[in-house]
């Protein structure tokens, strides 16, 4: 086997057990990169430089000021920059440690009606008809993520010595 072949299939390897590269680094579970592309698609198109929402929403991830600021201190003009990331990565684990803490499914659902609507709705089951409509896009983008990545992750049999 050439050194190329072996490098390559080394490197797919890497990405089905660490995910995909994450944020300032960190590798994410695919499933967490999984989940905020399909945020970031469902709120801006995946657009770092969309214009502004309705009530002053920012960036890729549509962050309200007061989400931003209990995230991070850093100036609210940088969720229009890659440092939108991080602050959605903090988001994140914030939201799922909420569900969990309510004895909620932490599940792809669950979380995208928690990032429009707030933790608060999915814990009462006070869910508006439009983050319902949100949380099914951003689910059905998730699950055809996994789906597309399952199918494309070649299978590596490793033949016994």
């Amino acid at each position: 086997m050439n050194f190329k072949l072996l490098k390559t299939i080394l490197s797919l390897l890497l990405f089905a057990v660490l995910g995909t590269a994450g944020f300032a680094g960190e590798h994410l579970a695919p499933d967490v990169a999984d989940f905020l592309l399909a945020i970031r698609q469902v709120e801006s198109g995946d657009r770092y430089d969309c214009p502004p929402g309705p009530v002053g929403e920012q960036g890729p991830y549509q962050f309200k000021r007061d989400v931003w600021y209990q995230h991070t201190r850093e100036n609210f003009r940088l969720a229009r920059s890659r440092y939108a990331d991080e602050v959605a990565l903090m988001h994140y684990r914030w939201l799922k440690e909420r569900l969990r803490k309510n004895d909620l499914e932490v599940s792809p659902w669950n979380l995208a009606a928690a990032w429009n609507a707030g933790v608060s709705a999915v814990v009462s089951q006070r869910i508006p008809r439009g983050t319902r409509d949100y949380a099914n896009r951003v689910a059905n983008l998730v699950r055809a993520d996994a789906e597309l990545r399952r199918r494309h992750t070649p299978v590596i049999k490793i033949a016994s010595l």
